[in-house]
């Protein structure tokens, strides 16, 4: 079948669970941590792996320092077809991400020293579905050049419509947070920029599609979780996955929103 290609942000995560967010001029006790990988790409890419997907994976470059190994690790755990280099010159990205009772999540992104690799020319053209979200570098270049190259392309995170994400995407996956006050207003200003497909995240709240300027939804099975750390990255691998299978808006929809709540209720430490 064809090909997907997921380009974005790879990186290691240090999980930490506090009882409460410090206040000014004080410290806490963490509850518990611990180190996992993830980054918008390799999250989606570890998701399409569970549903039997082998995408191609572009995104930063890695270091030979700790982080580094725990991701390359992973990668070869996964059996993914990476292309994913390493570079004794850079510094793997690190997030602290601060967990509190409540679910929220705060995260610090470490990138000094960082850098990407994006896919060529000609792995874009040979791939069929590019999926790209906001984070990460040289993100926007990708997707735009995906567009020239006629790629389906599935952008993540996406709030204005000014956004060069926006100008190059075939469907956008995003949340009720990133667009605002007004996320079905803003929603449609998406949808009307190319026409399309956009999808509407909001945590425990209904899952929303607008497709040919229709909106379906889907309330998901919400469980609580410690962390929900990559559940936006989940949702669109599934979108993602919906498309490389040829099903519809509504259908891709409900899996995405089952999809989600199972491997995030998963996930936990």
């Amino acid at each position: 079948m064809s090909t997907i290609l997921c380009y974005g942000s790879i990186c290691a995560d240090l999980h930490i669970w506090l009882p409460h967010w410090p206040t000014l001029g004080s410290g806490v006790h963490a509850l518990r941590s611990r180190w996992m990988t993830g980054g918008n790409a390799l999250n989606e890419a570890r998701a399409l792996v569970r549903w039997g997907v082998q995408p191609l994976l572009y995104g930063d470059r890695l270091g030979y320092d700790p982080p580094g190994d725990l991701v390359a690790a992973t990668l070869q755990e996964l059996g993914l077809d990476a292309h994913v280099e390493r570079d004794a010159t850079v510094t793997t990205p690190v997030c602290h991400i601060l967990i509190t009772p409540d679910g929220e999540r705060t995260i610090i992104a470490l990138r000094q020293g960082t850098a990407a690799a994006p896919p060529s020319s000609q792995a874009l053209a040979a791939s069929h579905i590019v999926s790209v979200s906001r984070y990460g570098l040289h993100t926007a270049e990708v997707a735009l050049a995906a567009r020239r190259h006629e790629r389906l392309v599935v952008a993540g995170d996406v709030g204005t419509p000014d956004e060069p994400l926006a100008q190059a995407a075939d469907v956008i996956v995003t949340s009720a947070a990133l667009l605002g006050s007004e996320p079905r207003e803003r929603a449609v200003l998406l949808h009307q920029v190319r026409g399309a497909i956009v999808f509407v995240t909001d945590g425990a709240r209904p899952a929303r599609v607008l497709v040919n300027g229709t909106w379906y939804e889907e309330t998901p099975s919400f469980q609580a979780v410690s962390d929900s750390t990559g559940a936006g990255d989940i949702f669109r691998a599934a979108v993602v996955y919906g498309l490389w299978r040829g099903w519809e808006a509504p259908a891709i929809l409900t899996f995405a929103t089952r999809a989600t709540a199972e491997l995030i209720a998963d996930s936990g430490p």
